[in-house]
C-alpha cells in the first residue's frame, strides 16, 4: 500500500500513521482496529510490555473507553520501540 492511499472507512479513526513493516512494506494505519492488527501480526515482540499496552489501548478505543488519540500515541510508541518507522 502506498502511503498516500485513502484509508478504508472504519467506525473509529485517528490521524493516519505510516509505518514501515519488516521487509520495508509501508502501511497506512487509520485507526485502532488497524493498529491492533498490526501490533498482533507484524511486531517482532508482540508480547513486550509496550506492545501489549498499545494493543490494550487500541482495544479500549474500539470499546470507546479511551480516546483514539490516546491509543494512537501508544501505537506510535510501540512501533518506535519495535524499530519500525512511524510518521
Amino acid at each position: 500500500m502506498h502511503p498516500n492511499d485513502i484509508c478504508k472507512p472504519t467506525e473509529i479513526q485517528w490521524q493516519p500513521v505510516i509505518v514501515r513493516l519488516r521487509g520495508g512494506i509501508k502501511k497506512k494505519v487509520c485507526g485502532p482496529l488497524q493498529g491492533f492488527e498490526i501490533l498482533n501480526r507484524h511486531m517482532a515482540s508482540p508480547n513486550s510490555h509496550i506492545c501489549a499496552n498499545a494493543a490494550r489501548c487500541c482495544r479500549l478505543a474500539l470499546e470507546r473507553k479511551m480516546t483514539p488519540e490516546q491509543a494512537r500515541e501508544a501505537f506510535v510508541v510501540a512501533t518506535m520501540d519495535q524499530e519500525l518507522r512511524a510518521h
